[in-house]
């Protein structure tokens, strides 16, 4: 949802006001088009072509001149102020302009007197080259004022009544020449007075909406296609600062992501769950050859690799099966670390010495501060990001196959009430160690 234009655009009548009309201003300033205006990223560099789409304007109008000489917007635009709907034609008819304009269709090069209204074709229409138009050639009717209908509800009548004048809103229309869709209403100005206070600040409010009530984020035109842009609605953070849809925005998207109902005007709330669920991961979350260079991040932790991969079977599995880890063989029983990064080898430790066994091989009976069983015990998150539960067994396991059979618990564990309360919970993490039967499973000393 990029929000550039304003909710409260008075789309029609801005968009009326770049033109009078046939054969009705005042011969001074150039013809506009902007047929295939490129996507503008940010609200700086105007309206949204994919809210207002291209225009065709083969006219030349001072909108100044007329202000000058006491043209009201009433008096032109005569239809504006009951307008309900963005879709209505508001650019005021050839009657309107007869008013002051003495067009004579008979005799279109009809010369007027000083003072007069210019009624001349070519005071106003131009060619495609911008040069004034005058019937000939078979043409009998000047090239026509083309304004798609823009991409916006928008009901003009319900802001006249509340007493909102036009100048309010289209605040460079009677101080400047031609007048295009570069000078619509950007959505800041409307936001003064939509601020949930005031007025609703809901986007649906005057943004397309889907059957579901979310915002229509698809509005390819054929202006927009031509020059290269996507068609997509979307955040452009020149109002909030910190949702623009940019490439690295998937990733960085943390802050704007707090405000869920904001997210939801848009994006459907399943859309969240696929990546943050672990269902979908898309590849280009992470730059090229990001396993070279992920080691930076994983020790910053930012961005958190837990929130979207597992420790266990994702990072240290790759860590084992790469030989970046103490276990490259998985802790089976009878294979031992072998590459230089694992404990004991006398190349490079992660660990003190000391940290399983003194410098004889024995155990260690009385843990030391150092010992690892003084800081598993207090953080054995810390552990399993580099180990598997193969490591622990390999020494903590009742099964003498696996080797050592050091219990973890400490003397005189059966029989406590702690051992009967961590049996009655979840009797499937005593069974890593103890067998089916095992009279252990009974808390029997």
């Amino acid at each position: 949802m990029k929000r550039l234009p304003p909710a409260v655009s008075f789309a029609a009548l801005a968009g009326a006001a770049v033109a009078v009309g046939v054969a009705a201003g005042l011969a001074s300033a150039s013809p506009a088009t902007t047929e295939a205006a490129p996507v503008a990223p940010a609200a700086s560099r105007g309206p949204s072509p994919l809210i207002y789409p291209g225009e065709s304007l083969p006219i030349r109008f001072d909108h100044a001149r007329h202000a000058r000489l006491g043209a009201t917007c009433e008096g032109c635009h005569t239809r504006a102020a009951g307008s309900t709907t963005a879709a209505d034609n508001l650019i005021p008819t050839e009657a309107a302009c007869r008013g002051c304009h003495k067009i004579d269709r008979a005799n279109p090069g009809k010369s007027v007197a000083a003072g007069q209204g210019a009624a001349r074709c070519d005071a106003c229409h131009v060619d495609e080259a911008g040069r004034g138009w005058m019937p000939g050639g078979g043409l009998v009717e000047p090239p026509r004022v083309v304004m798609p209908r823009p991409n916006l509800k928008f009901n003009h009548r319900l802001h006249a009544v509340r007493g909102i004048g036009c100048a309010l809103c289209h605040t460079a229309a009677a101080g400047q020449g031609m007048v295009t869709r570069a000078d619509l209403p950007m959505m800041s100005s409307c936001l003064a007075c939509h601020d949930g206070k005031q007025s609703t600040a809901r986007c649906g409010a005057c943004h397309l909406t889907e059957s579901d009530g979310r915002l229509r984020v698809q509005l390819a035109t054929a202006s927009t296609m031509a020059a290269g842009g996507s068609g997509l609605l979307e955040p452009s953070g020149s109002l909030r600062g910190f949702d623009a849809h940019g490439p690295t925005f998937r990733r960085d998207h943390r802050e704007a992501g707090r405000d869920e109902k904001y997210c939801l005007s848009c994006h459907r709330r399943n859309e969240c769950v696929d990546c943050h669920g672990g269902v979908v991961r898309p590849p280009d979350i992470h730059p090229a050859d990001y396993v070279s260079l992920h080691v930076v991040d994983a020790r910053r932790n930012v961005p958190d690799c837990s929130s979207c991969h597992r420790l266990q079977t994702f990072c240290v599995g790759c860590h084992q099966r790469t030989g970046v880890a103490a276990d490259p063989s998985g802790g089976q029983p009878g294979l031992k670390p072998n590459n230089p990064f694992g404990t004991g080898t006398g190349v490079k430790q992660f660990h003190p010495p000391g940290w399983a066994r003194d410098a004889a091989g024995v155990v260690i009976a009385t843990p030391r501060p150092n010992s690892h069983s003084v800081q598993a015990r207090r953080n054995i998150r810390a552990c399993v990001s580099c180990h598997r539960e193969e490591s622990c067994l390999a020494c903590h396991s009742a099964d003498p196959s696996r080797g050592l059979t050091v219990s973890p618990h400490g003397p005189n564990f059966a029989g406590t009430a702690r051992c009967r309360f961590l049996s009655s919970r979840n009797q499937r993490a005593c069974l890593k160690c103890h067998g089916l039967g095992s009279t252990a499973l009974d808390c029997e000393p």
